[in-house]
């Protein structure tokens, strides 16, 4: 198994970006529409700005923290 041979900070950091965005995740889809009915509305751009960033910063994560 990969993961097996990272280090330990390395498998912090994955853990870490995969928290934060799996967390998103399941806030935005279950969470706010529960509370409001009509989200994302007018957010929606700043909604797909963060979307996109977590993409980003999750693939970084696994560029930066999965090579050994």
């Amino acid at each position: 198994m990969l993961l097996l041979a990272l280090s330990t900070g390395h498998k912090l950091g994955l853990g870490l970006a995969v928290l934060v965005f799996a967390g998103f995740s399941l806030v935005s889809s279950m969470v706010i529409p529960r509370r409001r009915p009509q989200f994302p509305g007018r957010g929606l751009p700043i909604f797909l700005a963060v979307s996109v960033a977590l993409f980003v910063g999750m693939l970084a994560a696994v560029v930066i923290f999965g090579a050994e």
